[in-house]
């Protein structure tokens, strides 16, 4: 299991710290392209939807991350 402290330059870090970094990089660029095609008009509340989109994504790394290891 990945969920150990990561080391970078002598600093322990914790993983989730990157997952969150990761899942806010993915979410972003996942609403970039809705508003680019058009698709937020079917948003209503769009605040709900961005933190929705985030949980999911941050699910979805956390799960791929122990798959991979």
């Amino acid at each position: 299991m990945l969920l150990r402290e990561l080391s970078f330059g002598g600093i322990l870090v914790s993983p989730m710290l990157v997952f969150v970094l990761a899942s806010l990089l993915i979410a972003a660029v996942l609403r970039t392209a809705l508003h680019r095609t058009g698709l937020t008009r079917w948003i209503w509340q769009e605040a709900w939807f961005d933190v929705s989109l985030f949980v999911i994504v941050l699910a979805l790394v956390v799960r791929f991350s122990t798959l991979v290891s």
